[in-house]
Parts: C-alpha cells; structure tokens; sequence
C-alpha cells in the first residue's frame, strides 16, 4: 500500500485543549519564571534536571523562578540513559511526595532528550498528572523530545516501552542554552532540522543549504529552530497520539533505529544514526521510483557539509543486524516495514512496497569502506 501525506496546516490561534505554548529567544531563560505565572500557574515549582546541565544551568532557572515569587525545589540525577528508567522515576516520586507536592504544582524538566523524558513521565504520573514545563538544553531535544508530549522511560526489553503522552504546558527554547555545547551535539540534533526541512519545507532547505551551521548566528539558529519546532506543532496538532500523519517525522529512523539498536546506543548519536537513515530513505525514494536522484545526492551532500556520518562502521554492525533490526521498528504492520519515503521536496509518501533485494542493497551500500 502506498500512502501520500500532504504538509499539515498551521496550528489556529484558537485551538483548545492541551497546548503547548513555544517560546523561542537567546537569553530567554531569564524570563522562564515570568512566563510560568503569565500562563496562570501559582504552585511550586519542581525542577528536574541532571548532575552535568544542573550546575551549569540550573542556578539561571533557580533566580528566574525565584523572582517571580516561587520557592523552587531542584533534584539532579545522573547524567545519561541509564536514568531513563522505573527506578530513577521511583526516586523523583519520592521526592515529590516528600515535599507534598500537588496538582496544581508545575514540573520543570531541565536538560536534554533523556531528562525530558524522565521528567515528563514523571509528571505525567504523578497524582495522575500535573504540569509539565520543558526547558530543553540541546539542539536535538529542542527540536525534537520537548515538543509533542511523548514521555518515556526504558525497560531491560527495549527503550521507551513504559510511557504516557503528556504535552507540555511550555516549551521554552533557548539557544543561550546550548553555548558550550560539543560540536558532535550540536550536529547531531540538525539532522532533525534537515530532516524537518526535507519532509515539509523547501525553503528552509534552501537556506540551510547556504548557511553553514558552524558558525552561524544565536538570532539565525533560534529562527531556524521555531521553523522547524513548528512544524512537529502541526503534525502533532493533527495526530496527537501517533496514529496517522504524524509517521511522516519518522522519515531517516526506520534504519536510523536500527543502527542505534545494534550499535549498542552509544556509538552513534542518535541524530548521527538518523543522518545514515536519512541517506538510506532517500536512496530507497530513488530506487522506489519515487524521487530524482539528485536530490538524494543534495541531501547526502548537505549532511556531510553539517559534519555528520552517512555511512555506518562495519566493526560495530552490519547489514543483516540492521535489516533484522527494522522488523521490530513500530512502523512495521503485518511483518511488513512501512517505509516513509519522499516524491520531492516536501513530498511524502509512506508504502511497504519496496522488494527485501532493494532494501538490502541499499543498507549494504551504505557500508563505510
């Protein structure tokens, strides 16, 4: 079956529900306790954060919340995805409990991928839920795990299996935050932002095709940054609870995943493992019949421009373990991968038609020699 996606429309003004409301600046963390009370929330405040971002980071937050009256409490846990898990989340609820948190009390999840995960679970949880603000300190969760309401935590069996969506309140974007962040991060969280591009925006590819990411301007990045974080705010508007469109962010994390998976989570950064998975979709476009070969190529070319891998290392996996891997993706239906491909610039189209001979080929192309 071949599905063809068309690009959401902009979020109205007036939707009601859940929303998230995004910030974006450089600097604007000063202002994170202000937006807090001018969203109308009074309780405690409870920041969740991890032993490398919190000292860096959490005294700016601890004054900001501070001078806007509340009396905020911190807890840091120790940096990576070991935290990820029920135990870490037993510990936060301990916390909370201990200091009688309530329901009308807000949750900061200060930190990347892994703390707003964590973070967010726990607040999803807690009391049966309470406000959830997310504060995101890299690239890739700026763009990506902040916005959208996912939360998760990772069992021996796989990550991410226990989790809950769970907006948050705010999303507060700050690329002061990501001063002094390795190179290798940074990078890696704008695969996301080429991916983005790719799936929906011809003209934010144009751009990021003409201005280089190292250096580039704070103004220029948190521009290009709300670009992209607003277009997950559509997709995510239209398809809260992943069942439809919302598979089109998921373009490059078919082999993406897989790569991860079998390279141990840790060799490749996630972002870097989407950038050879990104290579892999557009090449498969191509031998699909879908896509124009150069654009493959101008999208291959972008990456390695940006500084990031398109090609894995055979001493940490190979073919077979990433083709076996993408049998347990959760596009998969009927033991079938559904492949999210593009038509062109903007142009989705999701099919589990491609042949197992293609498909191989092209992950055993991909091979770094």
């Amino acid at each position: 079956m071949i599905t063809e996606y068309r690009p959401p429309a902009p979020v109205p003004e007036a939707f009601v529900g859940i929303p998230t409301h995004l910030s974006f600046g450089n600097g604007s963390v000063a202002d994170l306790g202000q937006r807090i009370t001018e969203l109308g929330f009074r309780g405690r405040v409870f920041v969740i954060t991890d032993d490398k971002v919190g000292p860096v980071h959490g005294p700016k937050v601890m004054e900001s919340l501070a001078d806007a009256g509340f009396v905020p409490e911190c807890h840091a846990v120790p940096a990576g995805e070991a935290s990820k898990s029920l135990d870490r989340a037993a510990e936060l609820y301990e916390w909370l409990a201990a200091h009688r948190a309530e329901r009308r009390d807000v949750v900061v999840a200060l930190g990347g991928g892994v703390v707003g995960d964590l973070a967010g679970f726990v607040a999803a949880t807690f009391l049966r839920g309470i406000t959830l603000v997310q504060v995101p300190t890299t690239v890739l969760s700026m763009v990506d795990s902040s916005v959208g309401g996912k939360t998760a935590v990772n069992l021996p069996a796989g990550k991410n299996l226990v989790g809950a969506f769970h907006p948050p309140a705010l999303t507060l974007v700050d690329v002061g935050l990501i001063t002094g962040l390795p190179v290798r991060e940074v990078r890696a969280g704008w695969a996301e932002v080429i991916k983005t591009a790719a799936i929906f925006d011809p003209a934010l590819l144009d751009e990021l095709d003409t201005v280089p990411l190292d250096p580039m301007k704070p103004d220029r990045m948190a521009d290009i940054l709300e670009r992209t974080v607003r277009w997950k705010e559509r997709v995510v508007h239209e398809d809260p609870r992943e069942r439809g469109v919302r598979v089109v962010l998921n373009f490059g994390h078919t082999v993406g995943h897989a790569i991860e998976a079998t390279t141990g989570y840790g060799t490749y950064l996630h972002g870097e493992a989407v950038a050879i998975g990104l290579v892999a979709a557009t090449r498969l476009s191509v031998r699909a019949g879908f896509l124009h070969a150069g654009v493959a190529v101008r999208i291959e070319a972008m990456l390695e421009r940006t500084g990031l891998p398109t090609r894995y290392d055979p001493a940490f996996t190979n073919a077979g373990a990433i083709l076996d891997r993408t049998l347990t993706d959760k596009k998969v239906e009927s033991n079938k991968v559904r492949w999210v491909l593009l038509r062109g610039i903007g142009q989705v189209v999701v099919t589990d038609e491609i042949s197992a001979d293609v498909i191989r080929d092209v992950v055993e192309g991909l091979v770094l020699r």
